[in-house]
């Protein structure tokens, strides 16, 4: 049985032993019953199972055989997994570029259990054009509804969640309107960044694109779309959350007009542990930019001085996924960035000294990755051994690359890297299953549990395909803890928590947060696993700086912890 607890203070937090039946769980919000690993065993040939079409997701992009495709249709697609009902199943709503005109394509798609989906795009309020990218989810009211952002090439849209899958468009009255027909935004991520209890939003943007740039490129014979070093960057915003749905552009005031533009993920994470949130800027091919926050006040940019702003081998990279994790278990958070093809992806390590050092070949991640043009990307435990795993959605930005090079594609494999207790990857690609090496042109990809069977699963969106709903089927998968988190004086969604697990005389750290990847939200709930261990102590620092501490919380259970 899949039981959820709600605890309310420092009472709650003492009844916390095993058993616990001390603090009522609230009926409307409990997940139904957990299906055990072992019966949904044997359904596929891999690890993982592509569900999209029987579950009853049609989504699919394209561009209907154009070809050459300029730079701006080739990089849209992204997905964000979000419980927008309060049922406690993670829905979904997918956007991307759909057509051969300026046209794009959200759909929205309710969780009904049992691996069913419902489109409930009809009526929902979502269903306004635009030339769309992708999207962003956050509780921007504190009203316990996740609310939307979507952003795009001359557009950005924010949505209020009103409940019952209905939404309303507040862009006008928001601030957060697109500054020009031709402004490029990107990635969007929600952070608390002055800790007031009210969600934040930095929005990035890539670069400076109209009819009247170069359109395409030449290689030998054939033309192809060009790389961002033929465009001017666009530098992206930074937004404080006055209430009400209002934002006020403080880009300038806070320091952040330093970025260096061209900008294609974007996550926050309290990267020295001080209790504010910073964030990095994953720029294509221009130095990354990590903004460390000073206390709400200001942000400074560290990335050259901490060894984040190049590649291992000292120059600029072709960067787009990106995304915060302890993935060697140290207490320190560490950044993964993905890259172009030729370009290894960069894994960065954190160490004491506060400076990070690139391991990429240490960890085995370097010629595996050479080949492949990886865009979403997430640190994700999908066998809950207590290691963070490394899924990485690939594809080209030439639709015809194979003609360009006969060495290369259009449509890649979608990695899988296994954690080795912290020391290196082993690519394990074939074993998950025909969803991850049948190729596909990979752009966002996320993470969730969306069966609530304890096991972590991915939606991967395909330029030119179908989404692909991949439910992870591992068996013999260790234990694990999962945490809904309920701010009070915080954010309501806990975003910017930090959670800390002490199982086996080991300390897990995990992050609240939903952004990390490319152009797509992740489930907000937190999730460690802990492999053959049991938890004897969890403890949450809430960015309010209050901390909740249980002792001995049940194991293989979701936990909802509302700040005290």
């Amino acid at each position: 049985m899949n039981v959820r607890l709600l605890f309310g203070g420092l009472l709650c937090a003492l009844m916390a032993l095993p058993g616990v039946s001390g603090c009522r769980p609230t009926p409307a919000s409990v997940p139904p019953p957990a299906v055990p690993v072992a019966q949904s065993a044997g359904r596929s040939s891999g690890w993982f199972e592509d569900i999209a079409r029987p579950a009853g997701i049609d989504f699919a992009l394209g561009h209907g055989g154009k070809t050459p495709l300029v730079v701006l249709e080739v990089m849209a697609a992204g997905v964000a997994i979000a419980d927008f009902d309060g049922d406690g199943w993670m829905d979904l709503f997918l956007v991307g570029q759909e057509g051969t005109g300026n046209t794009g394509r959200c759909a929205l798609y309710r969780n009904l259990g049992n691996e069913r989906f419902q489109d409930v795009t009809a009526g929902s309020g979502l269903e306004a054009p635009g030339y769309y990218m992708g999207c962003a989810v956050g509780d921007l009211d504190n009203d316990g509804r996740p609310d939307l952002l979507v952003t795009g090439y001359g557009v950005n849209r924010l949505y209020r969640n009103r409940g019952n899958f209905r939404f309303v468009d507040v862009t006008r009255q928001s601030g957060l309107e697109s500054p020009s027909p031709t402004s490029w935004h990107t990635s969007a991520s929600f952070a608390d960044i002055d800790n007031d209890g009210r969600l934040d939003v930095y929005i990035g943007r890539y670069v400076i694109f109209h009819d009247k740039t170069v359109q395409l490129c030449d290689y030998g014979k054939l033309q192809a779309s060009c790389g961002p070093l033929f465009y001017d960057p666009q530098i992206g915003s930074l937004y404080r959350n006055l209430g009400g749905f209002r934002f006020k552009d403080v880009t300038r005031q806070m320091g952040v007009d330093q970025a260096k533009g061209k900008c294609l993920g974007v996550a926050f994470a309290d990267v020295n542990g001080d209790g504010w949130s910073d964030f990095y800027l994953a720029n294509d091919e221009m130095p990354g930019d990590l903004f460390i926050n000073e206390k709400g006040r200001t942000f400074r940019e560290e990335a050259v001085m901490t060894g984040v702003a190049l590649s291992a081998a000292g120059q600029v990279q072709g960067a787009m996924g990106i995304d915060w994790g302890d993935y060697n278990r140290d207490g320190l958070l560490d950044l993964i960035v993905t890259t172009f093809h030729f370009e290894p992806t960069s894994l960065y390590a954190a160490t004491r000294d506060g400076v990070f050092q690139n391991r990429n070949v240490e960890a085995g991640l370097d010629q595996p990755s050479r080949p492949y043009v990886g865009f979403g990307v997430k640190w994700v435990d999908l066998d809950n051994d207590g290691w963070l795993d490394l899924p990485v959605a690939n594809g080209h930005i030439h639709d015809n690359q194979e003609l360009i090079d006969k060495f290369s594609a259009y449509r890649q494999p979608i990695q899988l890297f296994m954690n080795q207790q912290g020391r290196t990857f082993v690519e394990r690609t074939a074993e998950a299953g025909p969803g991850f090496s049948t190729p596909a042109v990979g752009r966002g990809l996320a993470v969730g549990d969306l069966n609530n069977d304890g096991l972590q699963d991915l939606v991967v969106c395909d330029l030119e395909g179908p989404v692909r709903v991949l439910i992870n089927r591992m068996t013999g998968t260790g234990n694990w803890v999962r945490v809904k988190l309920e701010g009070t004086r915080s954010n309501r969604m806990g975003i910017g928590a930090q959670v800390r697990v002490v199982a086996g005389g080991r300390t897990y750290l995990a992050e609240a947060r939903t952004d990390g990847s490319y152009l797509s939200s992740n489930d907000p709930r937190v999730h460690i696993g802990l492999g053959k261990a049991r938890p004897e102590r969890l403890e949450v620092r809430w960015p309010s700086g209050r901390k909740t501490v249980l002792s001995r919380p049940p194991v293989n259970r979701e936990l909802t912890i509302r700040e005290p």
